[in-house]
Order: structure tokens, then C-alpha cells, then sequence
């Protein structure tokens, strides 16, 4: 038998992890340099004479990018917000009207989302603890710190994180085998 109070007390709010790389230049290289090292080991296999030189200074510069990627890329932390402090944000920010009607971009979330999605991402952000002038740049929709699918990444989760259905995960082993063979099937989703 369950104690449902300790469960009750025990209860949090959903959480996740958004890593956002400050240098999205050096990810457009690293992907430039990946595709010229397709294309070198596609040569190396027609002529075996010509193997190693160019794919080896490939993979070197390729593993100095990602070390440089790693060290700009920022983790957030995010976690759900009260059901009262996301009643209060989706309060102040109400959709925008123009003649008695909701502005387009504003119909499928109900909001502003012109000023809600900064508020949202702000007041959802757990880690890093940033300063007021940091967060005014990296919020400015003008600004270049995010690009359009970093952005994206940070509101989507913390909408998410909100809105939609927390589910109890299916069993592991349902992501091991696959139906009737008994054998890995590498899916990431499991049978029902």
C-alpha cells in the first residue's frame, strides 16, 4: 500500500536541459568540413593511394572545432513553472486584438507570443543565473545571440514543460526488442 501523502510531498515540477551553442559559426564549419570528409573517404576508397593524408587533417581539424563547440555552448536548465505563476505570465501577456479580432501568430498558444515567449523562457530558466543586461541580449528578437531554431529549442521545452502531458515512461525493455524477433531493434520508440 501506498503512502500518498509522502508521494504528494515528494512531487516536482518537470524539468529539462537545453543546450544552446554560442557559436553556431563553428557548427556550419564542422558540418562544411564532415561533408569534404564524406567526400575524402569516398576518393581514399577508389584509390587506395591516395588514402589518409586529406582525411586525417580533416578529422583533426574536425576535433579542434568540436572541442571550441563544446566550450560555447551554454546548457539551460529549465524547469516548469506553478500553475498560479503561469496563469499570472499568460495573464499579462493576453493575445494581441486588431478589430475585435485575435492576432493570427496569437491564435494556437492564446498569448502574446510576441512578449510571452521571453517572459516564458526567463521565468522558466533555472541555470544559468544571468544577469538583467545579459538576458535583455539574448532575449532581443533583433539581437544575434540566438538564431531562429535556438530559440525555438528554449520556448518550445519550456511550453512543453508546461503544457503537455506527463506520461509514465514505458519499460525499457520495450525499447530493447523488438515485437516477435526478441532482438534489439534500435527503435526509440516501444512497442504498444
Amino acid at each position: 500500500m501506498s503512502d500518498f501523502d509522502a508521494i504528494l510531498t515528494g512531487a516536482r515540477l518537470p524539468e529539462d536541459q537545453v543546450p544552446v551553442c554560442t557559436r553556431a559559426d563553428l557548427v556550419a564549419e564542422w558540418k562544411r568540413l564532415a561533408q569534404q570528409l564524406t567526400e575524402a573517404k569516398a576518393r581514399d576508397a577508389a584509390d587506395p593511394r591516395l588514402a589518409g593524408g586529406a582525411t586525417a587533417a580533416l578529422v583533426e581539424r574536425m576535433e579542434a572545432l568540436r572541442g571550441q563547440v563544446e566550450e560555447s555552448t551554454v546548457e539551460f536548465r529549465l524547469r516548469a513553472l506553478p500553475r498560479k505563476r503561469w496563469n499570472e505570465l499568460a495573464d499579462a501577456h493576453p493575445p494581441r486584438q486588431k478589430d475585435g479580432k485575435v492576432h493570427p501568430d496569437d491564435v494556437a498558444l492564446g498569448v502574446n507570443i510576441e512578449t510571452f515567449l521571453p517572459a516564458l523562457v526567463r521565468a522558466s530558466t533555472v541555470e544559468p543565473k544571468l544577469k538583467d543586461k545579459t538576458w535583455a541580449a539574448l532575449l532581443d528578437a533583433e539581437g544575434e545571440l540566438l538564431g531562429e531554431q535556438q530559440w525555438r529549442r528554449l520556448w518550445k521545452s519550456c511550453w512543453n514543460l508546461n503544457v503537455a502531458d506527463v506520461n509514465v515512461p514505458f519499460s525499457v525493455a520495450g525499447l530493447l526488442t523488438s515485437p516477435g524477433s526478441g532482438s534489439e531493434s534500435g527503435s526509440p520508440e516501444p512497442s504498444a
